[in-house]
């Protein structure tokens, strides 16, 4: 009986020897030192910059470790660390590379622990290029190509938009930048971390520009040259385009905006147009009408239009009425009656009708001379009224003066006599200026054939039908009339 017990005690603890041996044994295999984790993962493509790290289990149980790169031993490079190992990779070509780790340790059971995989290496910068012009635009899109499947991001001081590139490359993204000029960056990065940096300038105006005109308000009374002022918002860079009555207008920039020089505007109504037109080829379009009352006095320089108005209108009036275009009281605002008379006179002289008073019809209807050869005078008309009458010698019977409407022509002082081409002057030298000229002191040609009207040292011939068809005057009355006459002035010759 004892035996058997003592046999069961023996039994058991050999049981338990073994129990115990075996959880120790299990308890060192699981403490063995092998490779936890490595970077680069397995699989994954990096740049080549980043070091190879191992992470063992059980680190502190390695005495040592093989670490091989592409067949070539590297372990000398390795770095022990309390997690495991780290190894600066060498330069390395891109492409597919392999690594295998052998751990060794003190492990009865497996003193060697071997790990092995493969990771791709990629360290070439992606190509990056914007095809978006850099010029100015409506939108801020930009478009370019990169490496097929990169991030491509723009980066400016406001914010920053992403995208990814297709598969051929192209790329497009919508930077919410504000009108105007933004600098920003473009940066591609492939999948191994490389990057590509650009820099690139949004120039965007989405508008129309935004104009203010200033510079006149109501009448104009102190100048018929006035300047308008463009005061224009824009993005981008404008060009201003003006016309005054349809006419091109000097613009000249200021810091602000621009200056618009109207040049010498006529009395009345004038309107000022202006086209301004941004980079984009968007185009603001303003008009303003300019009302310019700077005079009172007609002069042959002046243009008065519709909506004109004082005493030059009226004297138009008068103008007109002596021309036999006005009946009436005389209207001292430009009307459509005034209008329609200067159209009428415009008609009737052969002059452009456009309803406009200016400077050649003015100086036409500035004066008139009217001859009545019955009466032996010359009537002077200056600004629509009866001025002075002058005594005068007509054309001899054998050579008389024409009837008719003429101008003036031309207008000589001091001339000479050329013989005209006429059988009473055969024979005839010409005659210098002097006390004997036949012509006097003064000349005033008109349209009708040699004929016109001078200055005569035969006083005795005035009042008189004795010169060869031109009109005759005293020397000193000639040269009065030759002050108050001009080109183009009107002459009517009667009976």
């Amino acid at each position: 009986m004892r035996s058997r017990t003592l046999i069961g005690l023996i039994a058991v603890a050999v049981v338990g020897v073994v129990a115990i041996g075996g959880v120790l044994v299990a308890r060192a295999y699981a403490d063995r030192p092998v490779v936890d984790s490595v970077s680069p993962a397995p699989g994954s493509t990096v740049n080549g910059t980043t070091p190879l790290r191992i992470v063992l289990r059980s680190a502190d149980q390695a005495e040592s470790a093989t670490i091989s790169v592409d067949g070539v031993d590297l372990s000398d490079q390795a770095e022990r660390t309390p997690s495991g190992y780290v190894l600066p990779l060498p330069p390395m070509a891109d492409g597919p590379h392999r690594v295998s780790v052998v751990v060794t340790s003190s492990d009865l059971i497996d003193d060697t622990a071997t790990y092995a995989w493969s990771f791709t290496t990629d360290g070439t910068a992606p190509k990056l290029t914007a095809t978006t012009a850099g010029g100015w635009s409506t939108s801020a899109k930009i478009k370019g190509v990169a490496e097929p499947g990169s991030t491509i991001t723009a980066m400016w001081e406001d914010g920053e938009v992403a995208t990814t590139a297709d598969e051929a490359g192209y790329f497009s993204l919508v930077p919410g930048v504000a009108d105007g000029v933004t600098p920003l960056t473009l940066v591609a990065a492939d999948a191994a971390g490389n990057e590509t940096r650009a820099g690139h300038t949004m120039r965007v105006d989405t508008g129309r520009p935004s104009v203010r005109l200033g510079g006149i308000d109501g009448w104009v009374t102190d100048t018929d040259r006035p300047k308008v002022y463009a005061f224009v918002d824009s993005a981008s860079p404008t060009k201003v385009v003006a016309k005054v009555n349809g006419q091109d207008a000097k613009v000249t920039r200021m810091s602000i905006g621009y200056t618009v020089e109207t040049s010498k505007l006529p009395q009345g109504t004038s309107e000022v147009e202006l086209f301004i037109t941004n980079a984009t080829g968007k185009t603001a379009t303003r008009t303003k009408e300019i009302q310019v009352d700077s005079t009172e006095k007609l002069t042959n320089d002046l243009t008065l239009a519709p909506g004109a108005k004082g005493d030059d209108v009226a004297n138009l009036t008068r103008r007109l009425r002596l021309a036999k275009m006005w009946k009436g009281k005389l209207s001292w605002e430009y009307n459509a009656k005034v209008e329609k008379a200067v159209r009428a006179y415009q008609r009737k002289e052969g002059l452009p009708e456009d309803g406009i008073a200016r400077p050649a019809l003015i100086s036409a209807t500035g004066g008139k001379i009217v001859v009545l050869q019955s009466k032996f005078v010359l009537n002077l008309y200056l600004d629509g009224k009866f001025f002075k009458q002058y005594p005068i010698a007509v054309g001899q019977p054998a050579y008389p003066t024409p009837t008719g409407s003429f101008v003036v022509t031309e207008m000589i002082e001091n001339p000479t006599w050329t013989p005209p081409n006429s059988p009473w002057a055969a024979g005839l030298e010409p005659v210098p200026p002097g006390a004997s000229n036949p012509l006097g002191t003064r000349w005033i040609g008109t349209s009708a054939p040699l004929v016109g009207i001078h200055g005569t040292p035969s006083d005795w011939s005035i009042g008189s039908a004795a010169s060869h068809g031109c009109v005759r005057m005293h020397i000193s009355d000639v040269e009065e009339l030759f002050t108050h006459v001009a080109v183009g002035m009107p002459v009517e010759i009667k009976q």
